[in-house]
């Protein structure tokens, strides 16, 4: 049988219906068949995919994901000031800048009614602040020629009396300067009586303790004084209620925040209202100690 006659038998049996579709048969192409039987081996192609297995050095398949905990939800902790601020604006019990502004109100009224109680009375401060004229020695001294062999009259150094002498209170009725030294007790004399506060030193005698000391008698406040100084007391206390106030101010118009923005519910809110009350009342009954206690000092 020719070549090509095998080509069309082999067609034939593959295009036939009684074919089984179970049996598997290998394609040859006309080529092959054609060429003559000589014992070489030809090669047969199969029309049947084979599954392909898929490869597991694709990259985004070997990626692994990092490792993260879970975050804390029962604990919050502000990651900046920015958010800080935040949890300040929405949270209605935080009355951290009304108790500064109540704080600051108390030191002011304090310093001020400090201040109102020394009015009309000498004490220490007033006393170390008054000049003091001292005698500096004379620069001849070094080259063997003094003062009055060269007609130079003697040089004056002013200075703080707090500088060369230290200040005693004695009970409230009379003060204490205890100098440095001997040569600085004349000069402290005359700058306390020189002073416009009608003040009549007295100087230590020989056979004192110290010799160094001078007592100071403190005059008594006139009821004039102290009226004038209970009229200013009553001032300072009434800038201090102010200020108060307008702490009070202040963090009412956060509470309007945050009841306009709905950042909280309206029970909470009647609620650190009312904390707020409380804790503007507790400043102003500690300013009217403070005032109290200085005008019970003016008695005296």
């Amino acid at each position: 049988m020719s070549p090509t006659a095998r080509a069309v038998t082999h067609l034939s049996r593959l295009l036939s219906p009684t074919t089984a579709p179970s049996v598997r048969t290998p394609f040859v192409c006309a080529r092959c068949l054609a060429l003559p039987s000589t014992g070489t081996s030809y090669r047969t192609f199969s029309s049947t995919i084979r599954p392909q297995k898929k490869s597991a050095s694709n990259p985004k398949s070997a990626r692994k994901s990092p490792h993260v905990d879970s975050p804390d939800i029962s604990r919050h902790v502000p990651d900046n000031q920015a958010t800080r601020e935040r949890d300040a604006e929405i949270d209605p019990y935080d009355f951290t800048e009304l108790q500064a502004g109540i704080d600051k109100a108390l030191l002011r009224l304090k310093d001020a009614l400090t201040k109102t109680r020394d009015a009309g009375r000498v004490s220490t401060d007033m006393l170390e602040s008054l000049p003091v004229e001292l005698s500096v020695k004379d620069p001849g001294e070094h080259t063997g020629a003094s003062s009055s062999s060269s007609g130079r009259a003697p040089q004056k150094e002013k200075t703080r009396l707090g500088d060369i002498a230290s200040v005693v209170p004695r009970g409230g009725r009379s003060m204490q300067v205890f100098a440095a030294e001997a040569a600085h007790v004349k000069p402290l004399l005359t700058a306390i009586r020189a002073s416009d506060y009608s003040l009549a030193p007295e100087q230590a005698r020989p056979e004192d303790p110290n010799p160094l000391c001078i007592t100071v008698p403190v005059p008594p406040v006139t009821a004039e004084t102290r009226q004038q100084a209970a009229g200013e007391a009553k001032k300072c206390l009434e800038r201090a209620q102010l200020e108060v106030r307008n702490a009070r101010g202040e963090a009412q118009k956060r509470h309007r925040k945050m009841e306009i923005k709905k950042l909280v519910i309206v029970d909470e809110l009647r609620k650190a209202h009312k904390a707020m009350e409380e804790v503007v009342k507790k400043g102003s009954e500690e300013a009217r100690k403070i005032y109290e206690g200085a005008l019970k000092a003016l008695e005296r």
